[in-house]
């Protein structure tokens, strides 16, 4: 992505006080997670004065800016709580799925006749002389960082946040427009990405103009990223359905933009003697709030579907059993001061239908919170506090080759950033996380928690947070602390070692995009 004026002064101050819908809406969940009805489980570790006093510093000023709220409606002393437009910035739109930025995307981008060729690139090598703190995460890196994703954490690749703390990344798109006839656009997009090795994500066709009276109706067929909801610190998809199909996008129904897709599993092409969760995705997004809110709304339904559903000695339908998520999300803001909140509960699944490696658990609950401001135009805060409540019956515990019964995942990351010129900056970025289980045995019962800091120095092509390339030297701490491991079941490769660890990480790391 790039920015039109690299010197154009920013919007200072965020969206103001009177957007605390959301910021409620995470109070009231964070106070109902630790003071609801008290459980056998509840001995909790000692991290969580700390845990406990960060969630205060982060919504001390939200509930505050509540009552204000709250007083000023009931008094009637305030007659207008119109807010004025953010600060508009033009800027050049690749189509590039940016795990940065798509979350804050929400229409599609013009197809453009001719040749486009777009790319994210992130890569970096890190030293260390402590024991490895995850055997999986370290392998999965591939690259010398002693990987902080704590045990149990079955829904980001790290913890604490993805700085100094990831594993290396490329992708390369290419896109080619075709010549507009008959009030029509077509195009072909193709992502090859090379982790630990070259794959080919993505390859689709497109078209716009197909229905003369929804022009911006976007039908696509192929493989593909899709219906993802992105978290950014921490590097996630709290809701996606990437995989091969075939859909509709933005078709303008009035109240807003519908969507509807079916796809499967897109990293399982070669294995369809069986078959594979299919998913039907829609979405109804860009639905105009009071306030310069946009509200989201999500509804995917998935089912086994294959050869192996005739077959009577198969037990495909037990192990993967109708599925279905709700969702809603509440964006407000411009790129450089926002909030967004989303909310999603999966039944018989989590995150995504189509990626059938993860839990199935019978129910999960998640709720994110995430936003940056700009606190001068050089000093900016990015933030995200993640939750995940997993329930396993006995049906879900037998699928999952687990013992636990209930699984809940709390996760903060805050990253202070100061750019001291065009040149150079700062960041640090602090994380805490922490995943309490409850198992079919008491004794099993536990909570796993650790801490991550990274102090980076940062050499780059421009001073706004979004400018890339930058190039960082950074220094990570982390502490994980393990009681217990009743969430891995047979298959696990992971090597975890119970008890208080740490490891400190040395290294260097860039990120691009073009």
């Amino acid at each position: 992505m790039q920015v039109s004026d690299a010197n154009q002064k920013v919007n200072i101050g965020g969206a103001g006080k009177h957007d605390c819908f959301a910021k409620a809406a995470l109070c009231i969940m964070v106070l109902n997670q630790y003071f609801g009805k008290k459980r056998r489980y509840e001995r909790q570790p000692k991290p969580m004065l700390a845990w406990l006093m960060l969630e205060f510093l982060l919504l001390y000023k939200p509930l505050y800016d509540l009552f204000l709220f709250c007083r000023s409606k009931r008094s009637s002393a305030v007659t207008n709580m119109n807010l004025p437009m953010p600060k508009k910035t033009s800027f050049v739109f690749n189509s590039l799925t940016l795990g940065l930025l798509c979350s804050f995307s929400h229409a599609s981008s013009v197809i453009e006749p001719g040749f486009e060729f777009h790319g994210y690139a992130k890569g970096g090598l890190g030293i260390s002389n402590d024991p490895i703190l995850n055997a999986e995460a370290y392998d999965w890196a591939a690259n010398g960082m002693n990987i902080f994703r704590l045990a149990g954490n079955r829904y980001s690749d790290s913890s604490g946040g993805r700085m100094g703390n990831e594993a290396n990344w490329l992708e390369l798109h290419f896109n080619q427009g075709f010549t507009h006839d008959h009030d029509m656009a077509w195009g072909l997009n193709a992502n090859i990405v090379y982790g630990d090795e070259l794959a080919l994500d993505e390859l689709y066709t497109q078209a716009d103009g197909v229905f003369t009276q929804h022009s911006n109706a976007r039908f696509w067929a192929g493989k593909r990223y899709y219906a993802r909801v992105e978290t950014v610190l921490n590097d996630m998809q709290a809701l996606s359905s990437d995989g091969l199909g075939f859909g509709m996008d933005d078709l303008d129904v009035g109240a807003g933009l519908f969507s509807i897709g079916v796809t499967r599993n897109l990293y399982n092409e070669t294995n369809l003697e069986s078959g594979d969760m299919v998913a039907v995705s829609s979405s109804l997004r860009k639905i105009v709030l009071p306030k310069q809110i946009e509200l989201d709304v999500f509804a995917n339904f998935g089912t086994f579907m294959g050869p192996a559903v005739s077959d009577d000695n198969s037990n495909a339908r037990e192990l993967n059993p109708n599925a279905y998520q709700l969702a809603f999300k509440l964006h407000r803001g411009d790129y450089f001061n926002n909030d967004e909140f989303f909310l999603r509960y999966s039944h018989n699944t989590s995150m995504s239908i189509t990626r059938t490696w993860q839990q199935t658990p019978s129910y999960q609950i998640g709720a994110f919170y995430q936003g940056l401001k700009h606190i001068t135009e050089d000093y900016r805060i990015a933030y995200i506090w993640s939750h995940e409540n997993a329930h396993f019956d006995e049906a879900a515990r037998k699928r999952n080759y687990t013992e636990q019964v209930d699984a809940h995942w709390n996760s903060l990351v805050l990253r202070n950033s100061l750019a001291w010129n065009q040149r150079t900056s700062t960041e640090i970025e602090t994380g805490y996380e922490q995943v309490r289980f409850t198992a079919t045995d008491p004794a099993q019962d536990g909570t796993n928690s650790g801490y991550k800091l990274t102090v980076s120095q940062n050499l780059h092509a421009g001073s706004g947070y979004w400018d890339r390339p930058v190039i960082r030297f950074f220094i990570t701490y982390a502490n994980m602390d393990v009681e217990t491991l009743v969430y891995q079941h047979s298959n696990d490769g992971e090597q975890i070692k119970m008890g208080e660890s740490e490891a400190t990480t040395i290294g260097a790391q860039f990120e691009a995009w073009w």
